[in-house]
Formats: C-alpha cells, structure tokens, sequence
C-alpha cells in the first residue's frame, strides 16, 4: 500500500470521540465511497463516480460535478487524498477533476480501522508511476465487473484485489508460499458460479517474468489447495492490450511444457467483460484452448474487432 505525503498536513485529533464524531457526518455512500478506495488502493474520481454516482444525475457531467463535491469534502476531512492533485493546481486549471486519482489517507485508515474495531495500520509510501498506472489498470477492471453486476449481467458472489486476492499454501520442501493475482473474482449465473484468477499484462513483462507467473499457477494448482476449499479451480484469465500481446502470450503458454496449459485463457481488455458474461452465463462449451486459438489466430475472441 502506497500514497504521498500529504501536502501541507493539517494536525487533527483522532481519538474515539472525534472519529465519533466524524462518522456521524458521513452518509453510507460517503463510507462506501472510502471502502472501494482502500479495496482498489487507487481510483480515479470518474471510476468513483461510475460506481456511486451512476443513478439520480441529468448528465455524466453532473454525476460527475457531484461526485467531484463528495471527493473533496472527504478530502477536506483528511480521509483521503489525490495523488495528483498539486500538478493540477499548478497548471492553472481546475480542469481534469474527473482525472483526479484518489488514495486513502492515514486518517481514513484510521477511521475505517476504528468502524471495524481493529485491524492493522497500513505504511504509506510514495507509489511509482509504475505502480500508479498498473493499479489504476487493475482497478478499471474491478469496476467494470461491479458495474456489470450492478446492471444484473452477472452476480458478482466476491471480488478480491491484490494483496485481498493473494492465495496461500504450502510449497516446496513445506515452505509457505504464496500466488498473487491481480484480481479474484467468483460470478455467477442463474446455476453456476464461475472462479476466476484475473492477471492484468500491459505488455511489458518479458517471457522469463511471464513463464515464472504460469509456473506459479501451476504449483498452485498441483497444491490442491483450491480444489479442496471449493471443489474446482478457477480459470486463469490473462488480460492483455491487444491482439499482438494476446498471440504472444498465447504462443508462449502452448510452448511452455512445465505448465498445465487447460488452466489458461487470454482476451483483450476490449474484450473482458464479454468474456466474464460468456463464461458465466452464456456459452460454457468452449475450452480454454479454443479460446487461446482463436487469440493466436487473430480472431475476434475476447471481444477485439481490431479497434
């Protein structure tokens, strides 16, 4: 968990009366709204926005001008804080609200902590621009299932991201060892539920980096761990930008012989939210290699027309 240091802290008292106190001010969206923060680690004002602010509003822009009022009285409160705020302000411009990328502040922490009667304090440190776009990444992909679920697409049973997805067992020579998904996600249809690790490639990784992630899921797989718990073991999707990253990482999952290849499915990010729907409640007879082939043939699987 990262955040900056906040700009020109303003020192409040934060014993039980005064988190109290503050909770009384807070509606339920205000307290969900700090939820999904902490959930998602970062979240930009639009992505709040399309989960809270979706209904009751003329316009996009004025869910979004209501929204932006919400963020900043939680701001104003020391409950969060926006990452990239100061550069806004300097350009001159109040312009780019919806842009704005949120973090929960150490009093949010604090106050959330307080809600549930304890919990760990998290440490905050400056995140990187690395890791600013690839969360943001991952959590464009949480809101797009909360907000398939939200329409009735799906049921959306449990969604876990990050280090909440982190799944833990006993490795080699007894060690414990851990699989770290991007997300974990359990749908469902009107019979059956679906189990998904969700892997979010930006194309950047290399093959070395990407063999070491499938070998993971395989040893996790031959864990039996999941299986146990739940009786099957989720697909493992991997979302990838476009259709030249998907035949890449199609063609290096079908050569790599130490894996188990059936555990692995690949689509577009175009492509995602079709494909979580068509698994769940639409066409089940497709294998996990059909859909790999259709990837490496350049076809239209996962959603991609080549836009």
């Amino acid at each position: 968990m990262t955040r900056p240091a906040e700009q020109s802290p303003i020192r409040r008292r934060t014993g039980p009366r005064q988190l109290g106190t503050l909770r009384e001010r807070l509606s339920r969206r205000d307290l969900a709204a700090l939820e999904d923060v902490e959930q998602f680690c970062l979240l930009t004002t639009r992505q709040l926005q399309r989960l809270h602010f979706a209904e009751g509003h003329s316009s996009i822009g004025a869910a979004t001008r209501a929204c932006t009022r919400v963020l900043g009285r939680l701001a104003a409160d020391g409950l969060i804080v926006a990452l990239n705020d100061q550069k806004r302000r300097k350009g001159g411009t109040r312009r780019g609200s919806d842009q704005l990328v949120w973090q929960l502040a150490s009093r949010g922490d604090l106050l959330l902590r307080h809600l549930r009667s304890g919990g760990h304090r998290k440490r905050y440190t400056a995140p990187s621009r690395e890791f600013i776009q690839h969360t943001l990444a991952v959590s464009e992909l949480g809101v797009v299932l909360r907000e398939a679920a939200m329409r009735g697409d799906i049921e959306l049973v449990n969604l876990a991201v990050e280090g909440a997805a982190h799944q833990y067992y006993v490795g080699r020579q007894g060690t414990r060892a851990a699989l770290k998904p991007d997300l974990h996600a359990i749908t469902a249809g009107v019979e059956y539920e679906h189990h998904w690790f969700i892997e979010l490639d930006r194309g950047t990784e290399r093959g070395p980096h990407l063999r070491r992630k499938l070998d993971a899921y395989t040893r996790y797989f031959n864990s039996g761990r999941y299986q146990t718990e739940h009786g099957l073991f989720p697909s493992v999707l991997w979302v990838v930008p476009d259709i030249r990253r998907g035949q890449q990482l199609a063609r290096l999952i079908e050569a790599t012989e130490s894996i188990r290849t059936e555990l692995f499915q690949v689509c577009t990010c175009d492509g995602f939210l079709e494909e979580i729907i068509t698994r769940t409640v639409g066409n089940e007879e497709a294998s996990p290699h059909e859909m790999r082939a259709a990837v490496a043939d350049g076809g239209t699987e996962g959603g991609d027309d080549g836009r």
